[in-house]
């Protein structure tokens, strides 16, 4: 039984790539890491298609590395050794930490949530950003996902690429179509931080670590 549970749990391990990218300067404001979040979305979405592969889920969180704790310092340390992470420290004090991941299962979304929230956490982050391939279902009446099913499986389902970015008190979301392997349209939306528009890894800033629940 231990080691079917070892199994498992090594298999819904969410995080797939760590690649700390450079900047010339800090982000100074949500809105423009929701604009380098899109176009980062689109970048990554050309090139899977083109490498015949879905769109990985990714999270974008900018990093002034003079506000990293201890333990973030110790964590790029053995992600580096074990061959997980990227980071050219000669490169300057500003950046973006791109996690890339792979949800396999329930258990593997669940485990997301603490892991960003760590690194947010340890890295003093304002805001953050979060894209991924996503399918949505429009109705009149609220969705009820126990009487309608998951999206996925909805006859009248449509996919989307989605960028969230959030701060401790909003959320800017935006969708663009998916048709084709190509993408269309683009509309923007902005809700308070309390609003879920991303799903649960939408404002994580409302996680609360005492008692493992998401608001």
């Amino acid at each position: 039984m231990f080691d079917d549970f070892k199994d498992e749990l090594l298999k819904s391990i969410p995080v797939r790539y760590v690649r700390l990218v450079p900047m010339k300067e800090k982000i100074e404001s949500i809105n423009a890491l929701h604009s380098y979040g899109c176009f980062t979305a689109m970048d990554l979405f050309k090139f899977s298609k083109e490498e015949k592969k879905d769109t990985p889920a990714m999270f974008i969180i900018p990093y002034d590395r003079k506000n990293w704790s201890a333990r973030f310092a110790s964590f790029l340390e053995m992600g580096d050794k074990a061959d997980l992470l990227v980071d050219d420290k000669t490169k300057g004090r500003y950046g973006c930490i791109h996690i890339v991941c792979e949800f396999t299962n329930t258990l593997s979304k669940d485990i997301t949530v603490p892991i960003i929230k760590g690194v947010l956490d340890d890295t003093n982050a304002r805001y953050y950003s979060f894209l991924s391939e996503t399918w949505v279902v429009k109705q009149k009446k609220p969705y009820d996902r126990d009487l309608d099913g998951l999206p996925s499986e909805h006859p009248d389902k449509k996919e989307k690429l989605l960028i969230c970015t959030s701060d401790p008190t909003e959320n800017i979301m935006t969708m663009k179509d998916i048709k084709d392997d190509k993408l269309s349209g683009g509309k923007l939306q902005r809700t308070k931080a309390d609003v879920s528009v991303g799903g649960r890894f939408s404002n994580l800033f409302l996680y609360q670590r005492d008692d493992k629940t998401v608001h």
